[in-house]
């Protein structure tokens, strides 16, 4: 923020271009928000703003909601003797969001994905497909929002299981 504004921008932009893809094929998924966050506030800062106050009036009701979410999942998990470690929670990062809003040329309010849970499950593959199953027994899949990184892992190595729920 102390740099000239050409300087701060070809930085943000060298980090979008390059070390924030390093960050994400390394496993560094928080790191790489991060850096396309700073990055997307220096080069677009009055669009930042603007998504940031969005976001940041409906985060009560976002956090709130994720909470209710997080413990349902719990509940359920611990009810149908699924061992897991953690169930996460998140609010959608703000580059990530200004992404999907000029890619789908939508507003804030067509963006169905604002939280996100993750469920960290203890000793692999079996655990993780029944994680999965109570998921889609709570609440209704989204049929082309599934992706199987179990089966078929990325080529970093990760491996999980995505899926969008209604």
């Amino acid at each position: 923020e102390f740099l000239k504004p050409e300087k701060r921008a070809r930085i943000s932009q060298e980090t979008l271009d390059i070390y924030a893809p390093i960050a994400h094929r390394l496993g560094m998924g928080k790191l790489r928000s991060e850096l396309e966050d700073l990055s997307f506030k220096n080069l677009h800062p009055e669009e930042y703003k603007r998504l940031a106050a969005e976001v940041e009036a409906r985060r009560p009701e976002l956090e709130a909601l994720l909470e209710k979410i997080k413990h349902t999942i719990e509940d359920k998990l611990t009810l149908n003797e699924v061992p897991f470690v953690e169930v996460q929670g998140r609010v959608k990062r703000l580059y990530s969001l200004w992404k999907k809003l000029k890619k789908r040329k939508l507003t804030i309010d067509g963006v169905y994905d604002l939280i996100a849970a993750r469920i960290i499950t203890e000793n692999g593959r079996k655990n993780c497909y029944l994680a999965l199953s109570v998921i889609h027994d709570l609440w209704t899949p989204v049929p082309e929002r599934f992706k199987d990184w179990i089966a078929i892992p990325r080529d970093n190595l990760y491996q999980s299981l995505h899926t969008s729920v209604i």
